[in-house]
């Protein structure tokens, strides 16, 4: 009888155990993570309206000057092609969704900073679909203002970003064709 009445609370106590460890698993499961998306296209026109933006143009601009003033033609073109590389790849990021790596990368040394003060884990773009659904229950975290802010633009370029991003961007490919055209 003794033994007829142990197994049946131990019988007992493991059909409740599954439900207790699910509940218990329940209350320290970790919260769902938060994922900081931006606007590409915002980042790319305040850095391209930062001061150190405009710096770094004019400085390849005054170069390809000086290098055409001194007869130096294969370093005018050479700095002339980079200009138009830049220009070309702005235009993309501005006005379509070319990834903005490379202005992310100028503000790394600021970035985990703005993830902590956002309380978000990473940051993604908002216009990569494939990062995007590998996001599942993931929070979304809009950061694109926190980033342009890196950026301190001024009233002028805020009003542009605020029409900016009420708009769809183009799609890359369609941009590139305006592009490779000279449309853009």
């Amino acid at each position: 009888m003794k033994k007829l009445f142990l197994l049946s609370c131990l019988a007992g106590g493991l059909a409740v155990s599954p439900a207790f460890a699910a509940e218990t698993a329940t209350m320290v499961a970790p919260a769902t993570e938060r994922v900081g998306v931006y606007d590409s296209r915002a980042v790319a026109y305040a850095q391209f309206w930062s001061e150190e933006g405009m710096r770094n143009k004019n400085e390849l601009v005054v170069a390809a000057k000086a290098a055409r003033a001194a007869g130096d033609t294969e370093r005018a073109r050479a700095l002339s092609q980079q200009l138009s590389q830049l220009q070309s790849r702005l235009h993309l990021q501005v006005f379509s969704t070319e990834p903005v790596d490379n202005i992310l990368a100028q503000i790394s040394d600021q970035l985990p900073a703005l993830l902590r003060q956002a309380g978000v884990a990473r940051l993604v773009c908002k216009w990569d679909t494939a990062a995007l659904a590998q996001l599942g229950t993931a929070e979304q975290i809009d950061v694109t203002d926190q980033l342009v802010q890196l950026f301190r633009p001024g009233e002028k370029q805020l009003k542009v970003l605020a029409e900016l991003k009420r708009k769809p961007p183009l799609p890359l490919d369609q941009a590139r064709e305006l592009e490779k055209q000279g449309k853009m």
